[in-house]
């Protein structure tokens, strides 16, 4: 059993008196004009989260997890240079522009990556504003023979987490969104939703028909049979997770803890998010999933009917950060 499996992890309450609030709110100043209903729950769920009549989404984070998995033998993963997208985004300085400047961070995180990273010169230029080192090691094993890491370093990957989240907060960040990448994690995220449910395994083959066939899907099953099938996710994330997916999962979980709201999209934080639910319930209150990847999960998790098409340089968020601040402008007006 892992060191983690022991530990107490607990939400801060949601506001009760929140109804009320917008109540007042509403007789003073008269009905709210909602520039688009999709966003009505969305932004009184940010508002129960923080406390608040009117919800606060002045400073944000899009935090990039990066880790490649280890290779399966007899399994193809194409060819994914994730330390070259890392450098890519160190070397980039200007958002765009979309009617008015957004103001963000994006910060990437090494924590597994298979790329020397010191003998590039955008490293030593740019690596402590925009790159994280909290590397483990070059990349996880593969879970075909051995489990993916050990119970040390899966401790490692979470509390980094964690503490990603503390430095968020301590710079008074009001909401999170979390991305991630790296070579080889569509088997990881099979395996790991295969470890919950056969409904979620299949979920993943239609969304990625094209790459999980049949024959990979046996053969992806036929190292997950290899291990022993646990109740603990903690257990299961020891075999088949990625050092990235363990990090999102510790981050998401002290999000949870401090009243903090966050938003995944990608196939890694979609199943990252399943997981830290599963050992934090209660914690799907607080996480919002953008419609990608989510439509094979319960109504327990908050959704935004936005599709964003993936781009492992997470630049993809920007349109949506000045979507969603344009949707608030008109919520407050």
């Amino acid at each position: 059993m892992s060191s983690l499996s022991n530990k107490n992890f607990e939400l801060k309450p949601l506001v009760d008196k929140l109804k009320s609030a917008e109540e007042s709110y509403h007789k003073d100043h008269g009905a709210v004009n909602y520039q688009s209903p999709a966003y009505r729950s969305f932004f009184r769920a940010i508002s129960r989260i923080q406390g608040r009549s009117r919800p606060q989404l002045l400073n944000w984070d899009l935090i990039s997890f990066a880790g490649d998995h280890g290779k399966l033998k007899g399994v193809d993963v194409p060819r994914f240079k994730t330390g070259e997208f890392l450098l890519s985004l160190m070397k980039s300085d200007d958002k765009p522009r979309y009617g008015n400047p957004i103001d963000f961070n994006h910060y990437g995180l090494d924590f597994g990556v298979d790329y020397q990273f010191e003998s590039n010169l955008s490293y030593w230029l740019n690596h402590s504003n925009k790159l994280v080192n909290s590397k483990i090691k070059a990349r996880t094993e593969g879970f075909d023979a051995y489990p993916a890491m050990t119970d040390d370093e899966m401790s490692q990957a979470f509390y980094s987490g964690r503490k990603l989240v503390d430095r968020a907060s301590y710079k008074d960040r009001d909401f999170l969104a979390f991305h991630s990448l790296g070579e080889g994690q569509l088997p990881s995220v099979y395996a790991l939703a295969w470890a919950l449910s056969a409904s979620d395994a299949q979920a993943w083959e239609a969304y990625f028909p094209d790459y999980f066939t049949k024959a990979i899907s046996l053969e992806i099953e036929r190292f997950i049979k290899k291990h022993p099938i646990s109740h603990n996710p903690f257990t299961n994330l020891c075999f088949f997770a990625g050092y990235e997916t363990v990090a999102m999962i510790g981050a998401m979980i002290r999000c949870g803890e401090l009243g903090m709201p966050f938003m995944a999209a990608d196939p890694m934080t979609v199943i990252s998010f399943q997981y830290a639910c599963k050992i934090l319930p209660g914690l799907e209150k607080y996480g919002f999933l953008l419609s990608n990847y989510s439509l094979h999960l319960n109504e327990g998790f908050q959704t935004i009917p936005e599709i964003i098409t993936y781009n492992p340089s997470g630049e993809e968020w920007y349109a949506l950060f000045w979507k969603v601040l344009y949707e608030l402008r008109m919520h407050q007006a």
